[in-house]
């Protein structure tokens, strides 16, 4: 059985639909991929590292967990923050604006929990984290986490990353830069979006962001076009671009990139190769498009899981 562990933070989602009445769920970058991947694989098992509250929300968020099949035992309870909120708008092309209350959340302090070895006997296949993951810690924390990340690399561990920048979460762009270098320094399978690379590089193309990522040795390169496409890359070149198939209907773009990302690993780590895998997470990002919310209904998803085949394709 293949052992996926993700790190990051999961808020409370509030979401008012076209009646005017608020919905509530749980969603998160990180959170919404390690759901996701649970269910095209659900023979796998899937972790979440992170930190919540003691509030009714937090626990909510825990039988959530349970329910989609995530573990939770790297789940710490803060006794002075609680869950993270954000609430959610979309216009009518399906594009999202956000507000967002996590300045003080639990998991903006989750690392202060744990010690350096706190993965050190557990045997994950893959460890998937974010830009944003970074940005919420503070910089002796951004530290330690990417100390534990490479602990787990040493010992084996494929470590995957998508920069999914936010602006907002970093001082400036410098500071944004560094992190995610070093970032990248760690990375085995990295997921960047060209919109991001060109806020902050001047990458205008998918060739670009590959000679970027050259230099930290990142063997694993899945480069996100928007409607140009998808690149796909290893450390010698160009292995193939996959065009973009846009959703007939875009009801709500929120997740689809967290989808992708959940959906590409576990393909990849249940035997799928990374052309077959970024087609088996564009068909599934394109479902959740057309749904509001960043996290579907499991029915939803079903008719995408993946048969286990024993076979790990990442090298």
């Amino acid at each position: 059985m293949s052992k996926l562990l993700f790190v990051g933070e999961c808020m409370l989602e509030l979401r008012r639909d076209e009646n005017d009445k608020v919905h509530t769920s749980f969603a998160g970058d990180t959170y919404n991929s390690a759901v996701y991947a649970k269910r095209v694989c659900p023979s796998f098992e899937v972790a979440y590292l992170s930190a919540i509250g003691r509030d009714v929300f937090s626990q909510q968020l825990l039988e959530t967990m349970a329910n989609e099949g995530i573990e939770s035992h790297l789940i710490r309870r803060d006794h002075e923050r609680n869950l993270g909120i954000y609430s959610i708008t979309t216009d009518d092309s399906g594009e999202r604006s956000f507000a967002y209350w996590r300045e003080n959340s639990a998991a903006t302090n989750m690392l202060k929990q744990f010690e350096e070895s706190v993965i050190d006997d557990d045997n994950y296949a893959l460890i998937f984290f974010s830009g944003i993951t970074l940005a919420i810690l503070d910089e002796q924390d951004r530290h330690k986490l990417l100390s534990i990340l490479q602990r787990s690399k040493d010992r084996g561990t494929t470590i995957a990353f998508d920069p999914n920048y936010r602006a907002r979460l970093w001082a400036d762009k410098t500071e944004a830069r560094y992190w995610l270098e070093r970032a990248y320094a760690l990375t085995d399978i990295a997921l960047p979006g060209l919109e991001d690379h060109e806020t902050l590089y001047q990458h205008a193309k998918a060739k670009d962001v590959h000679h970027f990522l050259n230099q930290f040795a990142v063997q694993e390169q899945v480069i996100k076009c928007g409607a140009r496409g998808i690149d796909i890359c290893d450390i010698n070149g160009m292995i193939c671009h996959q065009a973009f198939e846009p959703a007939a209907i875009q009801k709500d773009t929120t997740g689809a990139g967290d989808a992708f990302a959940g959906v590409y690993l576990s393909s990849r780590l249940n035997g799928y190769s990374s052309e077959d895998a970024v087609e088996h997470a564009s068909k599934f990002a394109a479902v959740v498009v057309q749904h509001p919310g960043a996290i579907i209904q499991l029915r939803l998803s079903e008719h995408f899981v993946l048969p286990l085949t024993n076979t790990n394709s990442i090298k």
